[in-house]
Parts: structure tokens; sequence; C-alpha cells
């Protein structure tokens, strides 16, 4: 029983209703004898209450965890496939590029033999029209120099018939100074015809080699000019799939960061649904607990205001019995007042039990809603930054993408110059060696049985 002094009202709470007795019991050995010791808690209906929140908390914490076990698991198997994904598009980049390689090598290591049986037909075709040439030329001045000798032999006629017709006095003297000068004018005309022969055959020879050089080295000229082609064909080819394979990386990873935040999304909303289905649950808690224990209040106060009122009424007569004054009938007439005013008074606090209700109720509506709208606040925001770290993410993905395109493309100016560069002076050192070889000495080409052979250019760096 309790009694409230502002008030004045008396109050009895029945601890059967409020606290319940835990006992537990623990079994161990001493000495080989089994003791059993029993302990007993007196639980309030707060500490029970604590106790099953704290249960449910617990339980709630669980499931989180739980949930964040999964968010792992599905974050491990995304890094997983992204790796993969990864790991394949630079396999099969490596495999074209092997594979364009592969082709153009084929390609060059063909032209480089097609190249290498042009010169041999060639060198063998200029051997033969030179030998055939040196031939053919051979047997006209031989025909020549027979043609030549029998005008000599018609001269020497002429002499002798010339002698013969002076007298024969004369005739021996006249002879032997004729044939003596006709001997030095045939021996010096012999030889300057000879001289003649062998300078026309000399230039006509040279004439032919020259010729034969200058095939050869247009022909490797327009090896070079292919085999050139072919290189930058080459070059061009593995910078587009270069460029090509920078642009693709960039949209896989650009792909991956969109799948790992779609994942982050997913995996927030099912956090959120699940803080939203555990915040339902609270306060459908409080609100069950308020309810709860609202009836409970409601059910004793009516016992509570019989009893108060009982002991009011005797504290009112005994107070009436000392300090009456008047009749019998007025003492009924005050315990009549005293009883009315009782009723109005139990009325009363039954009205402000029902309205503290309302209000309590209102209040913890209100509370539960507040804590509703200020979680799915937290969570909007929650998914704002997100938003925005997903968009930042792939702004700086596309800044740091345009950043290695430029630096790659920086890079391939000095690339391209210096190919072209190499390219130049191979085609100068065999600009360089075909000059050589037209000013260098070389064996007479008169003698049909040693042929000068014309060495053709090649290429060292792709020997």
């Amino acid at each position: 029983m309790t009694v409230n002094k502002e008030t004045g009202t008396i109050s009895v709470r029945d601890s059967r209703f409020s606290s319940k007795t835990l006992k537990r019991t623990r079994k161990f050995v001493v000495d080989g004898v089994e003791v059993s010791v029993t302990t007993s808690k007196i639980i309030g209906d707060d500490e029970k209450k604590d106790e099953e929140m704290r249960f449910l908390r617990r339980q709630e914490l669980r499931e989180l965890r739980l949930l964040q076990k999964e968010e792992h698991r599905a974050q491990a198997l995304l890094n997983a496939k992204l790796d993969a994904q990864k790991d394949q598009m630079q396999r099969r980049f490596d495999q074209e590029m092997n594979t364009k390689k592969k082709y153009y090598d084929t390609e060059l290591e063909s032209l480089e033999k097609q190249q290498k049986q042009t010169i041999e037909k060639m060198e063998t075709d200029h051997a033969v029209h030179l030998r055939d040439e040196t031939k053919r030329i051979r047997s006209e001045q031989e025909k020549e120099h027979s043609r030549f000798q029998e005008q000599l032999k018609n001269k020497k006629k002429e002499v002798k018939r010339e002698v013969e017709k002076m007298p024969r006095s004369q005739r021996k003297e006249s002879l032997k100074q004729r044939m003596g000068s006709f001997q030095q004018t045939k021996q010096t005309e012999e030889q300057k015809f000879l001289a003649a022969q062998k300078e026309k055959l000399d230039t006509l020879l040279k004439s032919i080699t020259a010729e034969n050089k200058r095939e050869i080295s247009e022909t490797e000229r327009q090896c070079l000019e292919k085999k050139q082609h072919l290189i930058r064909e080459r070059e061009a080819a593995i910078w587009d799939m270069q460029e090509h394979n920078l642009h693709e990386r960039h949209q896989l990873l650009k792909q991956q960061l969109k799948d790992q935040y779609f994942l982050q999304r997913h995996q927030l909303l099912k956090k959120h649904e699940k803080e939203q289905e555990q915040m339902q649950c609270y306060n459908q808690r409080m609100v069950e607990q308020l309810k709860a224990r609202q009836q409970q209040e409601k059910g004793r106060l009516p016992k509570i205001q019989r009893s108060e009122g009982k002991t009011r009424m005797v504290m009112f007569k005994k107070s009436l019995r000392i300090n009456s004054t008047g009749s019998a009938a007025e003492d009924r007439e005050k315990i009549k007042q005293f009883s009315l005013q009782e009723e109005k008074r139990q009325k009363a606090e039954r009205l402000h039990q029902q309205q503290k209700h309302e209000n309590q109720m209102r209040e913890m509506v209100g509370q539960c809603e507040s804590n509703v709208r200020e979680l799915q606040q937290l969570q909007n925001e929650k998914c704002h930054l997100l938003i925005e770290n997903e968009t930042q993410r792939l702004k700086s993905l596309d800044e740091m993408h345009n950043q290695q395109l430029r630096e790659w493309r920086e890079l391939l100016k000095p690339r391209k110059k210096a190919l072209e560069d190499e390219l130049n002076q191979k085609k100068r050192e065999q600009e360089l060696f075909f000059k050589m070889s037209e000013e260098s000495e070389c064996q007479s080409p008169s003698s049909p049985n040693k042929l000068t052979k014309f060495l053709p250019y090649s290429d060292s760096s792709t020997t």
C-alpha cells in the first residue's frame, strides 16, 4: 500500500503481477560426490522486458550479421568474376596481337624469299644474256677482223702489183721499201682496229652490266618499298590494336564499376528493407507493450479504486466518529456525500487515466512515425551518397582514361618518328650501297670466262 501525499490517494500494488522467481540448478562433483546448488532470482516485469528487448536486439544483430556475410560473399563472387573478365580480355588481346604479328612476320618472310628468288633469277638471266652478247659481239668482231685482214692482203697485193710495173732494176729495192712501209702501216692499223674493237666490246658490256645493275637496284628498291610498306602496316595495326585495347579496357572497367555499384545499391536496399522491417517490429513491440501496460493499468485501476475507496471510507467514518457533533442522520448524509464525491473522484481518475493513455498512445505513435521518418531520411542520404560516389568514380575513371590516352598518343609520336627514321636510314643505306657498287672498280667484262657477279643489297634488320 502506498500513499500519494500530493493528491492524498492511496494505491495498493500486488507484487504477484510485477515479478516472478527464476530458479537455476547447477550440478557438479566435489571429491567424487555430486553436489547440486539451486539459486533463485526474482525478476520483475521491467527486468523481464529488458531481457526480452536484449534478446530481440541480439536477434536483430544476428540477422544483420548474416546479411553482412551474404554481402561479403556476393562482393567476393563479383570481384572474382570481374578479375576473370580482365584476365580473359588480356589473354584475348595478347592472342590477337600475336596473331597479327605472326601474320606480318609471315608476309615479310614470304616477301624476302620472293625477293631472293627474283634477284637470283635476274642474276642468272643477266649472266646468260651477258655471255650470249659477249659471244655474239666477239663473233661479229672476228668476222670484221677477218675482213680487215682480207683488206690488208689486198693492199699488200696492190703494192706488189705496183712494184711489178716498175723497171726490173728498181723492183727489188722498191719492193723492200714498200713492204717495210706497208708492214709498219699494217701493224699500226691492226693495233688501232683491235683497240677499237676492244673499246667497243668494253663499252657494250659495261652498258649491259650497268643496265643489269639498274634493273636489280630498281627491283631491290621496289622490294624495299614493299617491305617498308608492310612494316608500316604492321606498326599501324599494332598501334590501332593498342588504342582499341585502351578503349575496350576503359569500357570494361566502367561497366565493372557500374556492376559493383549496382550490387551495392541492391545490397543497400536489401539492408534498408531489413532495417525498416526491424523498425516496424520495434515500433509494433513498443505499441503492444504500451497497450499491454495500459490494459494492465486499466484492469488494476478498479481494484485499486475499490481498495482505496474502502480505506478512505473507513478512515472517513473513523474521523467522523471522532469529530462528530451532529446526529446520526447528518452523519449518514455526510457519508452519502462522501460516497458521491468518491465516485466523482474515481470517475475523474478513470477519465484522467483514459486521457493519459490516449496521450501516451499519441506520443508513442508520433515517436514511431518520427523514428520511421528519421530512418528513411538516413537511408535516403546513404543512397544519395552512394549515387554521388558512383558518379564521382565514373568521372574520375573517364579522366584517368583520357589522361592515359593522351600520354599514349604523346609517346606514339616519337615511336612513329623513330620508325620513319629507321626506314629512311635503310633506304639511304641501300642507295649508298648501289652507288658504291656502280662506282667500284670491277674486272673488265671483255673476258667471257670471268664475269663480275653483282651482289644484291640485303637488309640486315630482317635477316
